[in-house]
């Protein structure tokens, strides 16, 4: 296989831009780039071409990157985002401060370790959580990401000491001791191109290994999405974070065998709680025999819990049928509260048809002035609906506040409307 060139995507920012946004005349210029976006929505070329007239190109180029990742770090960095250096990319891939938080927290029950490998940092979100259990070591490929990790850590003052260099770790020696536990986020995107296949992430698998080994703990960061079955051996976790999965981990060495490489973790984090689940994971979820009918209440399970094969176990012991051959809908006939099940109040089931729906939903009964301004359309299975398209139609004829959920059942289509368990009275 041809090795590829790996590319950080920067967004034309500059170790000399950045420097000069430190200073006075460079806090001026982010300051004019906030105002112009938060007032106008937009950044017109008139815009671009005063500034460059004032300060240096480099800056420019730096300043609006800069601002664009603040604007959209408020979900990931709440208490940060104003003040954060990021680039666009490396903020989309960087763990959010809750997520960062748990697994820093969970490094340190597992591994106790006394310092912390952070390689393919990024700006530094892993590693400022990091930095409150013990010292880190932080690297990453980019010169301009590794100098963002140094000043935000800089800028968010951290328990313990922090050092970052730039580094490729294709080259890079890691010489660790005991005491010594990696966590590494293998790049998922080049030149803008993103991927998910662990073959091609780099460093390369063969790196990543050597890197593992040197070591008696590690863990590596992957996209959820990556195929399960190209990984080493370690234990999988599924992380999802109000309601999106958003990343997997792969424990690996003395901390992987310790949580069980037979089996898998789901973790659930949402609304400041943060649940998980251990168990025997199952390849091919479905059970013999799926529930004919929905019953009174029909839930939908969390995302972190399918992707780890994990449906089976929380269905077993919530005492739950399953009503989708993947897990994701589950149904009982009395109410069951859990972090990773969302709960419907079954009003009505059937065969699903356009038609059936359509006229099912105008029979619906008017619904009360808190409901929600809209119908909510819901899928599972794979069934080559057009969600959005089809809650435009339905909002058209009624079912304000209702929710459409439509899988692949036993007998083919259904479809449950149904009202989200926390607007019932």
């Amino acid at each position: 296989m041809t090795s590829v060139r790996f590319i950080p995507e920067d967004s034309a920012c500059s170790i000399p831009g950045l420097n000069y946004l430190q200073s006075h005349s460079g806090n001026a210029l982010l300051e004019s780039v906030i105002e112009c976006v938060i007032l106008r929505k937009n950044i017109a070329v008139s815009d671009v071409a005063l500034w460059r007239r004032q300060h240096p190109e480099s800056a420019v180029a730096s300043a609006i990157a800069v601002v664009q990742s603040r604007l959209k770090a408020a979900g990931k960095f709440p208490d940060q985002a104003d003040r954060l250096w990021a680039v666009p990319e490396a903020l989309e891939q960087a763990s959010s401060a809750r997520v960062a938080q748990y697994k820093a927290q969970r490094i340190a029950e597992l591994a106790q370790p006394k310092v912390v490998l952070d390689l393919c940092c990024g700006i530094g979100g892993d590693m400022l959580a990091l930095a409150g259990i013990c010292r880190v070591i932080a690297a990453d490929i980019s010169a301009v990401r590794a100098w963002m990790a140094r000043t935000n850590a800089i800028e968010f003052p951290t328990k313990y000491p922090v050092l970052v260099v730039q580094a490729d770790l294709q080259s890079f020696p890691i010489r660790s001791k005991p005491g010594c536990f990696v966590h590494i986020d293998p790049a998922r995107r080049s030149a803008g191109k993103r991927g998910n296949d662990f073959a091609s992430m780099h460093p390369s698998p063969v790196i990543v290994a050597e890197l593992m080994r040197s070591v008696s703990s590690g863990v590596i960061k992957l996209s959820p999405a990556v195929n399960f079955s190209s990984l080493p051996s370690g234990h999988l976790e599924l992380i999802s974070e109000n309601g999106t999965v958003v990343q997997a981990l792969l424990w690996t060495g003395m901390v992987g065998t310790e949580l069980g490489e037979n089996k898998r973790t789901a973790t659930v984090i949402c609304n400041g709680t943060t649940w998980s689940i251990c168990d025997l994971f199952r390849d091919s979820a479905a059970p013999d025999e799926l529930a004919a009918k929905p019953e009174k209440w029909l839930y939908e399970l969390d995302g972190a819990v399918t992707r780890a094969g994990l449906a089976g176990a929380l269905a077993h012991k919530l005492n739950l049928k399953w009503l989708s051959p993947d897990g994701g809908y589950l149904t009982s006939q009395h109410r069951i509260e859990d972090t990773a099940l969302t709960p419907f109040a079954v009003v009505d089931d059937f065969i699903f048809t356009e038609s059936e729906l359509f006229r099912r939903v105008q029979a619906l009964p008017l619904p009360s002035p808190s409901a929600a301004p809209v119908i909510e359309v819901k899928t599972r299975g794979g069934l080559g609906l057009d969600t959005n398209q089809l809650q435009k139609k339905l909002s058209t004829i009624g079912g304000r506040g209702y929710t459409v959920l439509i899988y692949r059942s036993a007998h083919g289509k259904a479809c449950v409307i149904g009202r989200r368990g926390n607007m019932m009275t």
